[in-house]
């Protein structure tokens, strides 16, 4: 994410923006002072979001002080103990990234820690980042069991203008969160954000 993207997001009307922050192999990556300068643009109506993949809770403090989002979106080895350890020390509030293919128990366990939880495709060893789609069926079961315990669900993992309506529909999340799905040739294209937004938009809610 840099200016240029930004500025095309919040014009195309995004919820929310998220910026890769000290994750090694995204190419996306971000220092904590790039993402803090990017986030210090983003408008009040609109939710910043630190996506971190921090080795432990003091770590993840430390990002969170640093970025200044408003959200962090939690990927790798925190589990839910140490995610409510954080929640006690940080203001932001916090997304735990889950692999689509959880068992819907497991997931309910981050209940009263996360605020929400992201669904999204683990492939080649890897959570998200990977363009790839998941089941959106056992998504559905997950989403329905969580929402039960009203703990929101984030719909991620290869969801493009061509599919994310249908994935809506399907899994019917929270949310929906997008990034190589909106680019061409690895940049963010303004057409494809435009039309991604659009499709979410016209999706009955």
């Amino acid at each position: 994410m840099n200016q240029t993207e930004l500025s095309q997001a919040i014009s195309a009307g995004v919820d929310a923006v998220g910026f890769v922050v000290e994750i090694d192999d995204s190419r996306h990556r971000l220092s904590a002072d790039e993402a803090a300068f990017l986030i210090k643009n983003v408008p009040i109506f609109t939710k910043s979001v630190a996506v971190i993949a921090p080795r432990d809770v003091n770590e993840a403090v430390k990002l969170a002080r640093r970025t200044g989002a408003d959200i962090l979106q939690i990927h790798g080895s925190l589990n839910a103990v140490d995610m409510a350890e954080l929640k006690g020390r940080v203001h932001q509030k916090l997304v735990a990234a889950v692999a689509a293919g959880t068992e819907s128990k497991a997931v309910q366990s981050f209940a009263g820690s996360a605020d929400a939880i992201l669904l999204d495709t683990l492939a080649g060893g890897k959570l998200g980042g990977t363009g790839a789609v998941h089941d959106w069926n056992h998504s559905a079961e997950i989403t329905r069991y969580l929402q039960a315990a009203n703990i929101p669900v984030i719909l991620a993992g290869g969801l493009r203008p061509e599919n994310v309506a249908e994935a809506i529909r399907t899994v019917k999340p929270y949310a929906v969160d997008v990034s190589s799905g909106t680019e061409t040739a690895g940049k963010k294209d303004p057409e494809k954000i435009l039309s991604f937004v659009r499709e979410v938009r016209q999706c009955p809610q």
